[in-house]
């Protein structure tokens, strides 16, 4: 074979262009691979579409029935005029809340968010699925039915009514209130099976005697189950007992818990040591107190835990804290950019074949030119000898 150079030009020289000539030749590959990349859509796309736009029409029916109350007309709390975002206090205000992580959870797209999650735990037309819900993200629970009543999994709710900062907080307007509208327009057909007024000790402790009369009301005027027993515990065993009464007779195949209700999650503490998203078994920790979540991961029930909306909304690429909703279909969940394997795998592996022939040649220079200096040297040494003798 031709030698590419002459043994005439240094070794240091010859390897300093092949090294350039490697380097041209990446960015020629890495241009080709990025001339590939593409917006690919995710699996079950048309799902979480459907169920992404079904959710978009709840918001607006509750936008349009909450037009001009004052939550509504805040705007620097809620941008967009939803409806969905409460005031910071109200007398059924149970607990402190996160102006960003509400405004964060106001996003249809949450919807294909559980739709994903649903697919990844092969849950069928019809399964039984627990659904633990609060006051606070009233657009979490929209999202979560819509995506569920999309798959035709039979939801069972229980709400606990009372709301931290920002959620469904008006007593003449909560939660099952939202819920009751948007069964009677239409638009979601899944009600809760029971309701509690959430809050200490699931029973409201914290509020005034007006705040807790007020949910009772609220539970009461939407004909829903009311839960209230006299201890935390023995609230615990009657929604297990509720959830499991109705999911006969397959059983609960899932349970999701939206939000920090102490009946679900036992205590706030808790509910941050349990990693957001799809949770087959829970780790072991020493729980302060059990709630219905426990109960049913013991049992080897799967879980959903959307707690900490914030990092859920960043590892799926939502906004947060838009100041308008987002468009149906932005994130990850929906596209994400892919390379074309095809081109990309074998210019990588060609790239690496010449890596490799570059490394070995300058290796094999290096070695040939400490060889015939080797040679050089006697030669030199044996002349003064000969001189001197």
């Amino acid at each position: 074979m031709k030698r590419l150079f002459s043994r005439a030009i240094p070794w240091t020289l010859r390897a300093d262009v092949l090294l350039v000539a490697l380097a041209v030749i990446g960015i020629g590959f890495q241009w080709l691979a990025e001339s590939t990349r593409r917006l690919a859509p995710q699996p079950h796309i048309q799902e979480k579409m459907a169920a992404a736009t079904r959710t978009v029409r709840c918001f607006e029916a509750i936008r349009q029935y909450r037009m001009g109350s004052p939550s509504s007309a805040d705007v620097e709390n809620d941008p967009e005029g939803s409806g969905l975002i409460g005031q910071e206090f109200t007398l059924t205000t149970t607990d402190r809340g996160v102006l960003e992580s509400k405004l964060t959870s106001v996003n249809p797209n949450f919807a294909a968010l559980f739709i994903d999650y649903f697919h990844e735990l092969r849950l069928r037309p019809g399964d039984p699925v627990a659904i633990a819900m609060t006051g606070s993200f009233p657009a979490l629970n929209i999202a979560v039915l819509a995506a569920a009543e999309e798959l035709r999994l039979r939801a069972i709710p229980i709400t606990s009514v009372g709301a931290s900062m920002w959620g469904a907080n008006d007593p003449r307007f909560t939660w099952l209130d939202m819920e009751k509208l948007l069964n009677e327009r239409g638009l979601l057909h899944t009600r809760s099976v029971a309701a509690s007024m959430g809050g200490s000790n699931d029973r409201g402790r914290g509020l005034s005697p007006r705040g807790r009369e007020l949910l009772r009301e609220g539970i009461k005027r939407n004909g829903v189950l009311f839960i209230h027993e006299p201890t935390l515990d023995e609230s615990i065993r009657l929604r297990t007992a509720i959830f499991d009464r109705e999911a006969e007779p397959l059983g609960v195949k899932a349970y999701v818990n939206l939000g920090g209700s102490s009946a679900s999650i036992g205590t706030s503490l808790g509910g941050t040591l349990i990693p957001p998203g799809v949770n087959r078994r829970l780790r072991t920790y020493n729980w302060t107190q059990r709630g219905v979540l426990h109960h049913y991961a013991a049992r080897g029930v799967p879980i959903i835990h959307v707690l900490q909306i914030e990092s859920i909304a960043e590892i799926h690429g939502f906004p947060i804290a838009p100041e308008e909703i987002p468009a149906i279909g932005e994130g990850q969940i929906f596209h994400q950019q892919v390379y074309d394997l095809r081109i990309v795998v074998p210019a990588f592996l060609t790239f690496l074949l010449l890596c490799f022939g570059v490394l070995r040649s300058r290796h094999r220079a290096a070695l040939m030119a400490r060889e015939e200096s080797a040679l050089r040297t006697p030669a030199s040494v044996e002349a003064p000898l000969q001189r001197s003798s």
